[in-house]
């Protein structure tokens, strides 16, 4: 199926290349399905995209890739837990004298257990959804460089034909001294000149509002690792010193777990403090983008209009949305007119009536306009929405829409949850520091009580006698 007026390679709205012949003039008509994003929840099943990027995981692919999270923290679950038992076995050594009183000692830590083990799955959930982050972020930084890349490389094949021009210029002088009527044609070259001067300064341009933005991510992925990296510290050395401090065989040096505890404490209450700013922090970032990622092409425009010159907000768009007249293309296209119309001039001067000589300038001029006419072609397709659209497309679907938004809301979501948890283990491990004080002062009255009567027992030791 051919599209309605297709233009330099690419097909208007609403049609699509096919993605089985991307590259061929063939193109399929956009349907309800594939306006959707590139792979479908619902029957795993391939789809076409409306964008030409290809997602297509196997069933068994994407279910690994759902399920690995939640495995990953059952599976700490279940380590932590054994370790758990084990360590209980060992503390009560599951046989001897004392074995009961030991076990009823360890079972009433039983609640702080269960929430020490749910803060540590919380707080390794945090640390995956960061690593989400960090790879979304890390394919932004790829794909914006691979954009700048491609606009500079417009900018270079700009600036060469750029020369070029000036070449044609001077080799159409030397022609045109010998032939006067060849000077009539000087305003193509003119305006094919100005055409691609125009390109070229805006392939120059485009790039820098592609640096600011990658400015911004890079700024951010500095500062990410500290909002996730300094609380879950914190985080695991209130569970480290809070395991210790509850710990049984701190049972003889009492005051040694006290301390231990009340540390704990502290570090907990600054930790609660931490996990609320930073994540209402990565919550703002969350909600941001994920309203982004509802509309994101029209959002990349929009952002676009915020931050960009009027010339660059009509770039995004067309290789955006692919709709529309081509503002870089539509220059090529206009300046390979001009030279199409210099040349058929210049060819008429050596025909009749007017019948210049046909010298070796004009054969040069010839040369050269071929040469040119043949690089604004491969530049038209380098400008083309088929060639540059799949950069933004991976840029705001493969990097943001698919990594970096779900990584901050995991993140923002397990601070949260690791935050409400915390709070109760400070309450419980202080009300156990208390209840370590109490059996500390009971042991000491009983000494005392025991000292007393072993006095008063040798006393009327020796009054008897």
């Amino acid at each position: 199926m051919s599209p309605p007026n297709p233009d330099d390679g690419f097909a208007p709205a609403p049609y699509i290349p096919c993605k089985d012949n991307e590259i061929s003039d063939q193109y399929c008509p956009i349907t309800e399905l594939n306006a959707l994003p590139r792979y479908s929840w619902l029957t795993f099943s391939k789809i076409d995209s409306d964008f030409p990027t290809e997602f297509d995981p196997l069933p068994q692919e994407y279910m690994a890739g759902v399920g690995f999270y939640p495995s990953l923290i059952v599976v700490m679950a279940v380590i932590f837990g054994l370790i758990t038992f084990f360590y209980s076995c060992c503390c009560a050594k599951c046989n001897g004298r004392g074995a009961k009183e030991k076990v009823d000692k360890v079972t009433k830590r039983g609640p702080l257990v269960v929430l020490l083990i749910f803060l540590c799955l919380f707080a390794g959930s945090s640390i995956v959804g960061g690593m989400s982050v960090q790879e979304g972020l890390s394919l932004a930084v790829g794909y914006f460089d691979e954009l700048v890349d491609e606009f500079d490389e417009l900018a270079s094949s700009g600036s060469e034909l750029n020369s070029a021009a000036q070449d044609i210029q001077q080799q159409f002088d030397e022609y045109a001294s010998s032939c006067q009527a060849a000077s009539s044609f000087a305003d193509e070259i003119s305006e094919y000149t100005s055409k691609i001067t125009e390109f070229t300064a805006d392939a120059d341009t485009f790039p820098e509002l592609l640096d600011g933005a990658n400015e911004s991510f890079q700024e951010y992925s500095i500062y990410a690792p500290i909002a996730l990296g300094l609380p879950l510290i914190l985080v695991f050395m209130n569970v480290f010193l809070t395991t210790f401090g509850c710990s049984t065989s701190c049972r003889k040096a009492m005051c040694t777990c006290r301390c231990l505890i009340y540390i704990s404490n502290f570090l907990g209450i600054f930790s609660i403090t931490l996990l609320g700013f930073f994540a209402a922090w990565e919550m703002g970032f969350g909600v941001f983008f994920s309203d982004f990622c509802i509309n994101p092409n029209t959002n990349m425009v929009n952002m676009a209009e915020a931050f960009g010159t009027a010339s660059q907000v009509n770039i995004t768009e067309y290789f955006v949305l692919c709709d529309g007249p081509n503002p870089m293309g539509g220059l090529l296209v206009d300046a390979d007119n001009a030279l199409v119309a210099f040349k058929d001039g210049l060819e008429s001067t050596v025909a009749a009536p007017v019948n210049c000589a046909q010298t070796d300038a004009y054969d040069e001029l010839i040369s050269a306009i071929d040469v040119s006419r043949s690089a604004v072609d491969d530049l038209i397709l380098g400008a083309s929405c088929k060639n540059l659209n799949p950069h933004l497309q991976d840029l705001t679907y493969n990097s943001f829409c698919e990594r970096f938004v779900p990584g901050v809301a995991a993140m923002s979501f397990s601070m949260l949850l690791t935050m409400v948890f915390l709070l109760p283990v400070v309450i419980v491990s202080r009300h156990f520091a208390e209840r370590v004080v109490e059996e500390e002062n009971g042991d000491q009255m009983e000494l005392v009580g025991v000292g007393e009567r072993h006095s008063e027992g040798r006393s009327n030791f020796a009054q008897a006698y």
